[in-house]
């Protein structure tokens, strides 16, 4: 046990000795134990302070009651996961110094854009020093990072196809992506065919085909020879659309075509298609080579935070942990 940790225990003891004579008021008492180091009640109110406004705007007393016991909850949780990555510092002998610190004021100064007595100024108004913020903020989120960066980073893989797959679905978020207009001509499957039936509607198919290279009109043999009564009378026009309109096999198909391209005979499960890229509306997004190292950070970082919940659950069946409120 530390210095600071014996001393701590010894005045808790202390004022609740003292407690009868306090008007019956316990001023402090511990809140939880983690291996053999405590946390105090002192220590928790310390962080919920600064919430206390927000609470205290609150209007309903009883909801105002339960959002304190959920916060106080919460941050006697986090305290706990504070304590067991201080330990495991301590256990693989990382430490921070004065000369980190600074620098990591420095860091938060110059992402923040703030000089040094802005910082102060800011600090001073939350109450806190500069020291205070050192020893009370910084040093134990570097010592998280230094924790984590051997004991979880080890874990954490980040494919080129997932950074891909997450650029898709941002476009298709943004409603920006990559929109096409296509024709097609389609040849149905009867519903319980044979396979000599399917034989007979792929070779038909691919006829068409062979009359479109050889430079059949599209439009005009769509209205003639397909099966879909929707599309027959436009010629086989789909309209614009964008992904997740096709059936996937198609679609992937589809989105590589450039316009004039003709593809077929496409299967699905109602019939062939033969389709023609009539136009294509690129995205106005970013590409996807200027943005795949925020998109990896971004991924990397949930993937970090998922790695890190499970590695202090380990960490906690493994460890003495008690709480006490």
């Amino acid at each position: 046990m530390t210095m600071r940790r014996t001393t701590q225990l010894i005045a808790a003891a202390l004022l609740l000795c003292l407690a009868p004579y306090a008007r019956g008021k316990v001023v402090e008492r511990i809140v939880a134990v983690v291996n053999k180091n405590i946390l105090l009640l002192s220590e928790l109110n310390d962080r919920i302070g600064p919430l206390m406004p927000q609470l205290q705007r609150i209007g309903d007393p009883e909801l105002r009651k339960q959002r304190l016991a959920q916060l106080r909850h919460q941050m006697l949780e986090h305290m706990i996961d504070e304590e067991i990555i201080k330990q495991e510092a301590q256990r693989l002998k990382i430490t921070v110094d004065d000369k980190d610190l600074e620098r990591a004021v420095k860091d938060v100064m110059r992402k923040n854009n703030l000089t040094r007595e802005q910082l102060e100024q800011a600090l001073q108004q939350e109450g806190k020093s500069i020291a205070a913020y050192k020893n009370t903020i910084l040093r134990p989120q570097l010592l998280r990072l230094r924790v984590l960066n051997i004991q979880v980073r080890s874990r954490i893989t980040v494919g080129d196809d997932e950074v891909k797959a997450l650029y898709q679905s941002n476009l298709r978020k943004l409603g920006v992506e990559t929109k096409v207009r296509a024709r097609h001509i389609f040849i149905a499957i009867p519903a319980d065919a044979t396979r000599t039936q399917v034989e007979q509607r792929r070779a038909a198919a691919r006829a068409l085909l062979a009359r479109l290279k050889r430079g059949a009109d599209f439009a005009e043999l769509a209205r003639k020879e397909s099966q879909d009564s929707v599309t027959r009378a436009d010629g086989g026009d789909l309209g614009w659309f964008g992904r997740g309109t096709l059936p996937s096999n198609i679609e992937n198909v589809v989105f590589a075509m450039k316009a004039g391209d003709i593809r077929g005979p496409l299967r699905t499960e109602r019939g062939f298609h033969i389709i023609k890229l009539t136009d294509r509306r690129e995205s106005s997004a970013r590409p996807f080579d200027d943005v795949k190292e925020e998109l990896f950070e971004e991924l990397y970082g949930q993937k970090l935070e998922k790695a890190t919940k499970a590695w202090l659950a380990e960490k906690r069946k493994s460890s003495h942990v008690e709480i006490k409120i």
